[in-house]
Formats: structure tokens, C-alpha cells, sequence
């Protein structure tokens, strides 16, 4: 088990070095290719000498081939191994960067000590509660960074090992393959001398996403960004514009895939449109399906025309599965700017119906916060997000039970979503160390889900809900928001917040 405290003190340069050396002696190897065939067989030269002679040229030449095949696969995992530790050592600084900014210590043994003094009351923190979550969060980014460091070294350790285990044991090259020169055997060498790149843990929180991003070299990076965006558009903790480029790299086959499922269902259709006996409701069910489908393609031309539009924006979630396309989408740069508000709308609000209104809505409060910001504040840059990340109840499904409006089901299963699209931006920050003052809107339904979802713990400083049906809490304190931070706007044409819907959602602010 490789430890931090060893992880700490490795260095890529001297696997570097070696690469040199290999590719040299690699080179002037497979550069004796053609005089290895001359020696087997001089022209003219026949009986049991020259069949000697044959033989042993075939021995030499089988050895040639794998001394290049190892050669090959030795300086193929010597040179992803040095990548990888450059990796490794950037998850180590990061790492050290957040633990010494909040003064925790990192042992050798991987154990996080917090160092800081006990946290200071406050008007916004009366009893110290926020400032001791906010140190027992940064505690288990931290634990999450180093376990995430340790878990990406050990798979590089042990790739490395079972590389080095087959070219000690004389088996890298496969007897039955066809190599027919030097060069095929170092090819085929090549090939098995790469190393794997760590995938992200299964269930993995915003904190290891970051920290698991962060170990990656920038290489290996670019390889998953370019292979596998499937596995990073929607990855809670990741940059920003990672997030964006894999999910506009996604939207392709996503569109393929729905149409796909599109012409299907119409070819069913046809086919029981067709047929004399059959029930209404078959026929209904198809086309309602249909319809789904055709909401899914208009999902995905709203997002595209919404990131064509001037100014910078960012794709942060573009989820496809259910019934109805989920996506986040911002106004300019979340991994830069130190102002992010997230807004959650409410009742009937859908990626094709909705995006293009909220997305005005967006663009015109990031401009004024950035006007504000400049002439008031510290100037500090300002980014927005229309947060869609959840299906929103309908009218369609007002008597529909957990589907309903009157229903909190959909508010929970969307606070979960939020809890960790707003942790990652806040696990985001931390890893680059830009500073983040984090907003949380909600309007009608969607403050009740950041109502709930601002009962756990997040980086959140301040929380505005308008035209809120209530938060699904008691009292203002089971919101984890400092005192004064957290505000209400009404409007007297709206009934929806003096109703307090029985106190179904608890009593709205």
C-alpha cells in the first residue's frame, strides 16, 4: 500500500531520463533490423554450416525481438508513469494548498489534524455552528483529497509493477502473434507498456471528483475529455469548462440516440394504426411517448441555440434519462468568478419551453450584479447559473400523487441534485483556490428544493427565495445559511406565499 508520505517524495524526472535512454538504445536496436536478416541466410551459402548458422540467426533474431518489445513496453510505461506522477503531484499541492490556507496538517500517514482556533461567534454565527460545519467540511475535502491522491498512486504503482512483472518474466510478447520485423515486436510492446488512467470512484462526492480530477496529468485529462466526455459533463466537482466541453461533445449522440428511439416508436405506431382490433390506449401510450421524445429534441435544440448566444456559457449538466431533459447552464465563467448565484425555478418549467426566458432572466442579473460589482463592490466577477438540473412538477400531473405540485417528492429528489451540483462549485473553487461567494435562488416550487437542499451542509453564503410556498422547514435555523443571509421577496399578486400551502412546506419566509 503506497502511503502519502512516500506518494509526497515522488519525482517524475528520473522516469523521464529513462525514457531517453530507452528511446536511444531502442532506436539504434531496431536500426539493426536489416543486417539481423542478412545474417540469417547469406546468399549462396548452403549445407549443415549454413542450416547452423540459420538457427542461430533465428535464436538471435527471436531475442532481438523481445529485448525490443521490452525495450518497447518498459519506456512506453516508464514515460505514462512520469505523466501520471506529474498528476499525482498536482493532487498533492492542491491538496496542501487548501490544507494550509484553513490551517489543517497533512501526515505522513494521510491523517488531516485541524490546527485552527475554535471558530469565532459571530451576529451571523451566534453559537459557532457555521464556522464549526465549514471546518468539518474543508476536513473531509480534505480526507477525500488524500484518499483520492493515495488511490490513483496505488493504480499507477500497480500497473507499473505488472508492466515491469512481464518483461522480468520474458512474457510480452504473445507467441502466436504475427510480428514479422523488430518494429512490429516493438510495436506490439508499446501497446502493452500503456498504463490505465484511474477512473472515478463509483459514488463518488463532488470533493473526490475534484480531488480525482486534480491527480489526473493534463494528458490524461485531454484523453477522457476526448474518449469518454460521457463520464465528466455531469460530474459534480469538476471545472466548469470541463463540464461544458464534454456535455456539448455529448450532444451529438445523445440527439442520435433520442431519435433513434423517435423512429422506433413511430414504426410502432404505424404498425398498430394498421391492425383492425386494437385498444385506444396502446395507441395513445405510443404517441404520448412519441411526444416525450420530440420534448427531448426540442430539449437539446434550445441548449445549442442557448450556448450559441453572445457572451460567454457554460454547459455545467445535460441530463437526458426520465421523462424530460435535465440541464445547468451559465452566464460566463464559474470556474473564475468570485460572485456565482444559482437559480431553481419552480412550477412548469422545462428545458424546451423554459430555457430561453430564464436564460435573459440570467444574462440581465449577471450584468447588473457585474455592473454593481464594479461600482460598489469589490469587482470581483460575476457568473450565473439556471439551474434545471431536476423535473419540475406540471400541470399535467397535479393529481398525479408524488408527480404533483402539492407534493414534495420531486423538491427532495431535486435538493440531492442541487446539494451536489453547489458542492461542486464550491469543491471546484477550492481546488484552484479562486474564492467563491456562493448564492442560492429559488422561485415558487424550486425554493422549496434549495429550501431542502440548504439543510445539509454547502458553501452557500446567501439564499434568496421569491414567490416561495415555504422550505420544507420548521424554523429559519434549519437552514445551514448564516443569520441575515437569508431573504424573501414577494409580490402582492402572488397568493402563493401567503397561503403557506397549510404549512404543508413549513411556514414560508
Amino acid at each position: 500500500m503506497v502511503s502519502w508520505g512516500e506518494v509526497i517524495r515522488w519525482s517524475p524526472e528520473p522516469l523521464a531520463e529513462l525514457v531517453a535512454v530507452l528511446n536511444d538504445r531502442y532506436n539504434r536496436l531496431v536500426g539493426c533490423a536489416d543486417e539481423l536478416r542478412a545474417t540469417a541466410m547469406p546468399e549462396g551459402w548452403a549445407g549443415p554450416a549454413a542450416n547452423a548458422a540459420a538457427t542461430e540467426a533465428a535464436r538471435l533474431a527471436a531475442a532481438a525481438e523481445e529485448l525490443a518489445a521490452e525495450g518497447a513496453a518498459v519506456r512506453r510505461a516508464a514515460g505514462d508513469v512520469s505523466d501520471a506522477i506529474t498528476g499525482l503531484l498536482h493532487g498533492v499541492a492542491e491538496a496542501r494548498s487548501l490544507a494550509a490556507a484553513h490551517e489543517f496538517v497533512i501526515g505522513d500517514d494521510g491523517r488531516v489534524t485541524d490546527h485552527g482556533p475554535p471558530p469565532v461567534c459571530t451576529a451571523q454565527d451566534p453559537d459557532g455552528s457555521l464556522g464549526r460545519a465549514h471546518r468539518q467540511r474543508i476536513a473531509v475535502e480534505l480526507q477525500d483529497r488524500v484518499r483520492e491522491v493515495l488511490r490513483s498512486a496505488e493504480d499507477v504503482d500497480n500497473d507499473f509493477c505488472a508492466v515491469l512483472d512481464r518483461v522480468l518474466a520474458g512474457h510480452v510478447i504473445d507467441p502466436g502473434d504475427d510480428r514479422t520485423d523488430l518494429a512490429a515486436a516493438g510495436n506490439s510492446g508499446w501497446v502493452l507498456g500503456s498504463l490505465s488512467i484511474p477512473a472515478p470512484t463509483i459514488g463518488a462526492t463532488p470533493a473526490d471528483n475534484a480531488a480525482w480530477w486534480a491527480t489526473l496529468s493534463p494528458n490524461q485529462q485531454a484523453v477522457l475529455l476526448r474518449d469518454h466526455p460521457e463520464l465528466l459533463g455531469n460530474r459534480d466537482g469538476l471545472p466548469g469548462e470541463v463540464r461544458s466541453r464534454a456535455n456539448l461533445a455529448r450532444i451529438p449522440a445523445e440527439r442520435a440516440a433520442i431519435q433513434q428511439r423517435i423512429d422506433a416508436a413511430a414504426q410502432e405506431l404505424a404498425g398498430l394504426s394498421s391492425q383492425s382490433e386494437v385498444s385506444p390506449g396502446a395507441i395513445q401510450w405510443v404517441q404520448d411517448e412519441i411526444d416525450r421524445l420530440e420534448a427531448k429534441l426540442g430539449s437539446l435544440n434550445a441548449v445549442e441555440a442557448t450556448m450559441r448566444r453572445p457572451g460567454e456559457r457554460q454547459l455545467l449538466t445535460l441530463d437526458t434519462s426520465g421523462d424530460r431533459v435535465k440541464a445547468a447552464l451559465a452566464v460566463g465563467n464559474v470556474d473564475t468568478a468570485e460572485h456565482v448565484a444559482v437559480f431553481t425555478p419552480g412550477f412548469t418549467s422545462t428545458v424546451d419551453r423554459s430555457l430561453s426566458g430564464y436564460d435573459n432572466d440570467m444574462q440581465n442579473l449577471q450584468q447588473h450584479s457585474q455592473s454593481l460589482a464594479d461600482r460598489y463592490g469589490d469587482g470581483g466577477q460575476v457568473a450565473t447559473v439556471r439551474w434545471m438540473g431536476y423535473e419540475a412538477p406540471q400541470w399535467s400531473g397535479v393529481l398525479d400523487g408524488n408527480q404533483s405540485v402539492i407534493s414534495d417528492h420531486l423538491a427532495r429528489v431535486g435538493a440531492e441534485k442541487l446539494d451536489g451540483f453547489l458542492d461542486g462549485l464550491g469543491a471546484a473553487h477550492s481546488s484552484t483556490g479562486n474564492p467563491l461567494h456562493l448564492t442560492a435562488l429559488g422561485h415558487s416550487y424550486g425554493s422549496l428544493t434549495t429550501g431542502i437542499a440548504l439543510q445539509e451542509d454547502t458553501p452557500v453564503d446567501d439564499a434568496v427565495v421569491f414567490g416561495s410556498p415555504g422550505l420544507d422547514a420548521d424554523e429559519r435555523d434549519d437552514l445551514k445559511v448564516p443569520d441575515g443571509h437569508l431573504f424573501a421577496a414577494r409580490s402582492d399578486q402572488d397568493s402563493v406565499p401567503g397561503l403557506d400551502m397549510l404549512d404543508h412546506f413549513g411556514v414560508s419566509p
